[in-house]
């Protein structure tokens, strides 16, 4: 189910958006109920079943979320992370359920694993690891898709023990913090203390791992347009991509693309990536980038002569409400696409709707999204438009 992007004119969205809802109010309340209770286990007077109780509470709402407490940061007291960790796609639910979190004096809630200091980085390592990474060094460079690769070196463990990559994991998601180990970590190696430095490759001491990670990212994203799409698509250089999708019934994503032109073929090679693909990574502009998915089978009339047709349509809406701007596009076996980087979702999205229902293209379109975390997000063009194919998530 959709989260973000229901369909506010279907009761059957409407329902289950709210039962949703009652489920994440009912488990506050009972959390506000048991909140002395959880501070008398903290402090070892109480005694019961933590894991079982957040599993029938919590994860009633969804069971692929998960949680961790810890002390507070901003406040003395706790604090409850509530995370769906690798399942991205949960991640506006699991943002919700934080959103609607009481006032509680001595709690702080979060959607993400906080970052740590080094000496607590340490002793989490070491306790969901059992290994001691106190002489540990890391290397950092730039990698594939914008994102930030690390290398851990150190001398007491073989760099194929499973052990040892857990342990670089957890420092990493650790020093750095979910949110950034999610968006901006790309390849995680581990180096045996005999294999020399490749060229350019300096290890660091474990306490520069955050300020040097942030200046790479600074740098990566000081490399990036400083101006929307809007303002500078005309100047790119626009190439084309060619992919051999196979013939299937449907296709979910865009697994029939056939080829495509776009004036960022980095960017679009990188939604194909195997790594999760955030906007972030590809503009400062706070642009979100996105498709439009056109069911070319559909033998209904549409007002567009072809699909140099629609993407006029659609350039000229996006520039009327200055929201974005048409990127890219392409040629399926089954269905056409345009490639959009939106500076205004909403407002964008309203804008490409309006134009398509003028043209009357089909109604198996729709807009989908990029990011991981709106991976089971998507608004059809018309208030009836059907799902598009897609591995349903439920909430």
């Amino acid at each position: 189910m959709r989260w973000l992007h229901y369909n506010k004119t279907r009761q059957n969205e409407i329902s289950e958006h709210e039962r949703i809802l009652s489920r994440i109010d009912a488990w506050w309340d009972e959390f506000s109920r048991n909140a002395e209770r959880l501070e008398g286990l903290f402090r070892h007077v109480e005694d019961w079943d933590l894991p079982d109780w957040m599993h029938r509470h919590l994860q009633g709402i969804q069971p692929e979320l998960m949680w961790e407490y810890g002390p507070a940061v901003k406040v003395r007291g706790h604090r409850l992370v509530i995370t769906p960790e690798t399942n991205s796609e949960l991640r506006p639910l699991a943002e919700a359920i934080v959103a609607r979190a009481p006032q509680l004096k001595g709690w702080e809630f979060y959607s993400y694993r906080l970052a740590e200091t080094l000496e607590a980085a340490l002793s989490t390592v070491k306790s969901r690891s059992g290994l001691d990474i106190s002489d540990v060094t890391v290397a950092m460079n730039v990698g594939d898709d914008n994102r930030i690769d690390l290398a851990f070196r150190w001398d007491r463990i073989q760099s194929s023990d499973d052990q040892a990559f857990d342990a670089a994991f957890v420092a990493t998601e650790s020093l750095l913090g979910e949110k950034i180990l999610d968006r901006w970590v790309g390849v995680i190696n581990l180096v045996d203390h005999q294999t020399p430095p490749e060229h350019g490759q300096r290890f660091l001491p474990l306490d520069r791992m955050r300020p040097t990670f942030d200046a790479l990212v600074n740098h990566t994203r000081s490399q990036l347009p400083a101006e929307p799409y809007s303002l500078s698509v005309d100047d790119g250089q626009w190439a084309g991509l060619k992919l051999q999708p196979e013939e299937a019934r449907d296709y979910p994503e865009r697994c029939d693309l056939l080829t495509s032109i776009t004036c960022n073929p980095e960017l679009i090679a990188a939604t194909f990536s195997n790594g999760p693909f955030y906007s972030e990574r590809y503009s400062r502009c706070k642009e979100t980038f996105c498709y439009l998915k056109v069911d070319g089978s559909d033998e209904s009339a549409t007002d567009y002569q072809d699909r140099d047709d629609m993407e006029e349509a659609v350039r000229n809406a996006l520039a009327a409400q200055d929201v974005g701007a048409l990127i890219g596009a392409g040629t399926g076996l089954r269905y056409s696409y345009m490639e959009l980087a939106l500076t205004d979702v909403d407002r964008g999205i309203a804008a490409i709707r309006r134009a398509m229902r003028e043209g009357n293209v089909p109604r198996r379109s729709w807009i989908l999204f990029h990011d991981a975390h709106l991976a089971a997000e998507w608004v059809g063009i018309y208030d009836d438009s059907p799902a598009p194919p897609m591995d349903k998530v439920e909430l």
